[in-house]
């Protein structure tokens, strides 16, 4: 008697062991972090250290038009993904990790390395875009929340949540749009729960956009799990 094929889940576990992937960047953003808080305290570096971050690697719109003047020729460009490894501080820095953590083992759980590096790679721009285009002209934007969000968005859609998927599949609109509507709730939830802890505003427009790249990115390159078939008996 032969088993049926059954999905072959390389990641079983969704917090420990790390893999190399997730461990990749989760260190992106832990280490410049750490830096910047041994110079807060005078321990390493000079004590603008943190300010020169700021100025030289968060998502300034403004840098967009030309006012102020880049530092570098390249800021313009660059900020768009070098705004996703500052952090203000340990405490946004572990609220996003602990998401990092979570989601990024959800992400495995259905899609490779690479994929995992691809999506957060495409959430990062996307989220600095949608701030581009709807937020303030004169904040500026730091943190890794637009990518994970982007996560998010990508696991709606691979666990069916957002677009059902396999042959027995039907394309229910109402149920499809209900919960894009709790999703949608979700990420005010979020965004409020983060303003009260933080006790700074969110960048709600990084989200929605990380959000919206990585449920664009899920339909565009949907996941293909392997199959580990039994041996026969």
């Amino acid at each position: 008697m032969n088993a049926l094929p059954q999905p072959y889940n390389p990641h079983p576990s969704r917090w420990l062991p790390w893999p190399p992937a997730l461990l990749a960047l989760l260190l992106a953003s832990i280490l410049p972090e750490l830096l910047l808080t041994l110079a807060d305290l005078g321990l390493a570096g000079p004590p603008y250290l943190r300010l020169m971050a700021y100025r030289l690697g968060s998502f300034q719109p403004d840098l967009l038009n030309g006012q102020p003047r880049a530092v570098y020729a390249a800021q313009p460009t660059l900020m768009f993904l070098s705004y996703g490894v500052i952090h203000t501080g340990l405490l946004h820095l572990a609220g996003n990790m602990a998401a990092m953590l979570y989601l990024g083992r959800l992400t495995l759980e259905r899609r490779s390395g690479r994929g995992l590096w691809g999506l957060y790679l495409v959430t990062t721009i996307g989220a600095a875009a949608m701030f581009a285009l709807v937020g303030p002209p004169l904040a500026t934007m730091v943190g890794a929340s637009g990518a994970l969000f982007g996560l998010l968005g990508a696991w709606c859609v691979d666990s069916g949540l957002l677009a059902p998927r396999g042959p027995r599949s039907a394309p229910r609109p109402l149920m499809q749009f209900l919960n894009l509507l709790a999703c949608a709730a979700a990420l005010i939830l979020c965004d409020i729960a983060g303003r009260l802890l933080l006790g700074t505003p969110v960048a709600w427009q990084a989200h929605t956009g990380g959000f919206l790249s990585g449920a664009l990115f899920a339909l565009a390159l949907p996941h293909r799990p392997p199959l580990r078939t039994a041996s026969p008996a």
